[in-house]
């Protein structure tokens, strides 16, 4: 029904939406970098004792709470560029820049011995994936708020999710191949090259990717419609908790970021220490992961289409990934290991497809209920909870290796230490994703026809 809201609508052309679809590619790349070796490379390779790691990344989170729904709130005002520049073309240019400088830093600890010296390496970790979140968020904040902006009905977001999905999976093969054919496990300067290269990388991606962030006369003028008196921080922060549609989602985004973050910062462990194998072992993993990733995308489109209700595809997508995420505990070798991993690549194509679809219905009943576009806060407790899902990982992976005798800085480890790899790596996610998935599924209020009686509304208010 939706389809037919915006008979009016141009839906982007197939360059500009690439363009913007880009802007996943540096996210995946970045995030997967970081999620895969950040942690890895502070306790295994530097030395720095779980304990810190784990208080410095609690710091980091608590960052989070503050930094993402203010930057968020902040962002959304009208400025005197506004007009000229667009709302969040300015930000996103801000965001970005510091952000690839800042890249190379997380891998560039002062050269102490964190064993006894651990409070400057302790400081360096806190300060710099603080200050490297401050920047993508203000980026990517404005990218995630101007997509419901861009891509104004069901059809041009599935089109942009169909052509941005594969950008993001693209950035999977090469922030997991590029890495391990750069670094070794225990040499902590091959860490550094492998830090440079990665922002050439994402330094020319964000060149690519602004030009589809421009927003258009339209768009701009769209932000002049409301005459609706804007909200203060806490008062946009306390209405958008109060949304049901919006609590829901992130409760389900939350057990889908436990997963996909517990699963890139478990690779490198899996593979040294359980497996007991080389780099090119985690190559290998990521490669048979992607290829099912990508194979399932097109077909959890064509799903969605078919079904047309992106409430019961999300359930659908939370029940497979759930399944998908157990089976990757019980590989034995580099060969089941993989045939497990594109299993769950092809369960997590769903999510990696259709979540900012969902988004987008929630952030549209955002608008009809403010009568204002005022979604930065919540765009902003968005990415909070995705970080939180990366504390959450984090304090996952502290807890075991405390009860499992795993042993920092060491070339091997016990088989309990194996056994708790394991369970962070696929079992402890997946008993998180399903018991957010059963909420979802009790309590998400969005159906198929109140979301086409929210975009006859916004139509009707001239957003």
């Amino acid at each position: 029904m939706s389809e037919t809201v915006e008979d009016s609508y141009k839906i982007p052309s197939i360059p500009n939406i690439i363009s913007y679809g880009s802007a996943g590619f540096w996210n995946t790349f970045a995030y997967t970098v970081f999620g895969t070796y950040v942690f890895f490379f502070y306790e295994a390779v530097v030395g720095l004792d779980t304990i810190y790691v784990f208080t410095a990344m609690i710091i980091f989170t608590l960052w989070d709470a503050v930094n993402d729904p203010l930057i968020g709130h902040l962002t959304d005002r009208i400025t005197k560029i506004t007009r000229k520049l667009g709302k969040r073309f300015p930000w996103i240019v801000l965001g970005i820049i510091p952000a690839n400088l800042i890249f190379i830093l997380l891998f560039t600890p002062p050269t102490v011995d964190a064993t006894t010296n651990p409070l400057p390496v302790f400081a360096w970790i806190t300060i710099i994936t603080c200050l490297f979140d401050s920047f993508t968020t203000l980026c990517f904040v404005n990218v995630n708020a101007l997509f419901p902006d861009k891509f104004r009905n069901d059809s041009a977001r599935r089109k942009a999710r169909g052509w941005g999905t594969p950008l993001s999976m693209l950035a999977l093969p090469i922030s997991t191949i590029i890495p391990p054919l750069l670094i070794r496990f225990q040499d902590q300067a091959s860490y550094i090259t492998m830090a440079a290269i990665s922002v050439m990388i994402i330094a020319t991606v964000s060149i690519l990717f602004l030009p589809g962030m421009a927003e258009n006369t339209q768009t701009i003028e769209r932000y002049y419609v409301t005459k609706e008196k804007r909200m203060g921080f806490f008062t946009a922060l306390k209405s958008s908790l109060k949304q049901q549609s919006f609590l829901y989602y992130i409760i389900l985004l939350f057990g889908f970021q436990v997963v996909i973050n517990s699963l890139t910062g478990s690779i490198a462990y899996a593979v040294n220490f359980v497996l007991q194998g080389s780099e090119l072992d985690v190559i290998l993993l990521f490669a048979a992961f992607l290829n099912g990733a990508i194979v399932s995308v097109p077909i959890w489109i064509i799903i969605a289409k078919r079904i047309k209700n992106n409430k019961k595809t999300a359930v659908i997508g939370g029940v497979v990934l759930t399944i998908g995420t157990l089976l990757t505990a019980f590989y034995v070798g580099v060969i089941d290991s993989m045939i497990y991993q594109a299993i769950l690549g092809f369960t997590m194509g769903n999510f990696w497809a259709l979540m900012t679809v969902y988004f987008s219905d929630v952030m549209d009943e955002r608008m009809v209920l403010t009568r204002s576009d005022q979604r930065g806060a919540m765009v902003g407790i968005e990415a909070f909870f995705s970080r939180l899902s990366r504390g959450a990982q984090v304090a996952i992976f502290a807890i075991v290796h405390e009860l499992t005798g795993f042993i920092a800085g060491a070339t091997t480890q016990l088989p309990a230490a194996q056994i708790g790899i394991r369970l962070h790596m696929s079992v402890i996610p997946a008993i998180i994703l399903a018991i957010c998935t059963l909420i979802f599924w009790k309590g998400y209020p969005l159906t198929p026809e109140k979301s086409f009686n929210i975009k006859k509304q916004l139509k009707e208010l001239g957003f």
